[in-house]
């Protein structure tokens, strides 16, 4: 059996020069140093070195760690923090990337798709584009988008695209909830993440997603995150709370 990594987060050269050139413009820099990258928008801040960017550092990755296949995902800050031109070039360069990687390596890297969506309109279009990108098998989504909550109905249309195109929806934290108390001890990550991650799923349920879309498949990183562990008391509250 074929071992498959769906959590792999990629930045394409191409999409870190686009970020390096029109991302200041908008508050944003990559800096480069002797131990990688670290990328910075007016909120978020991530750190990687250079395994997360070269395509024959992560092939070795994958077999020291017996990785046979791994689906390629954009990670923090993804591409919702900017205007929604430099949000959709930015998409665009990481899908088209992620199409070229599985061309190059069409048994080792498939791709998750990126997408605009503090603008659904361009979303959608860059969701039909991408969906006929060879290799691209999936969407990637932030947990929530600039704020809001995944069962806004502007993002509907794009929900009913990818259950037609049979496409599983990833969720991944990104600028997490509780942010202002979790900056010590690496909170933001042990406690923002699943619990950012517990929101998105418990609205896409309590929102009608779910029931709107049923063929729908959603898929929650980190174990779930509170989701999983949380549900005999989510269940509970829509018997005795007020909606």
């Amino acid at each position: 059996m074929p071992t498959i990594d769906i959590h792999a987060h990629w930045y394409p050269e191409d999409w870190l020069r686009l970020f390096e050139k029109d991302g200041p413009k908008e508050g944003a820099r990559l800096e480069r140093t002797a131990k990688g990258y670290t990328v910075r928008t007016e909120r978020i801040t991530n750190a990687f070195d250079d395994e997360f960017v070269s395509l024959e550092l992560r092939l070795e990755g994958m077999r020291r760690q017996g990785v046979d296949l791994q689906a390629l995902s954009l990670t923090t800050p993804m591409v919702n923090w900017a205007s929604p031109g430099l949000g959709l070039a930015l998409a665009q360069a990481y899908n088209d990337a992620a199409a070229a990687a599985h061309a190059k390596h069409p048994d080792k890297f498939v791709g998750l798709a990126m997408l605009p969506m503090q603008a659904p309109e361009l979303a959608l279009k860059e969701l039909e584009r991408s969906a006929k990108l060879p290799g691209l098998r999936g969407l990637y989504l932030a947990t929530n988008i600039n704020g809001d909550d995944l069962d806004e109905k502007r993002f509907w249309d794009i929900y009913a695209k990818a259950e037609e195109l049979g496409w599983t929806v990833y969720l991944h934290p990104v600028d997490t909830i509780g942010r202002e108390r979790t900056t010590r001890y690496y909170l933001k990550n042990l406690l923002g993440n699943p619990y950012d991650t517990g929101v998105a799923a418990a609205s896409l349920v309590f929102g009608g997603v779910m029931d709107a879309f049923p063929k729908l498949e959603v898929n929650l990183p980190h174990a779930g995150g509170t989701f999983p562990w949380l549900i005999g008391r989510l269940d509970h509250g829509t018997k005795c709370a007020p909606s």
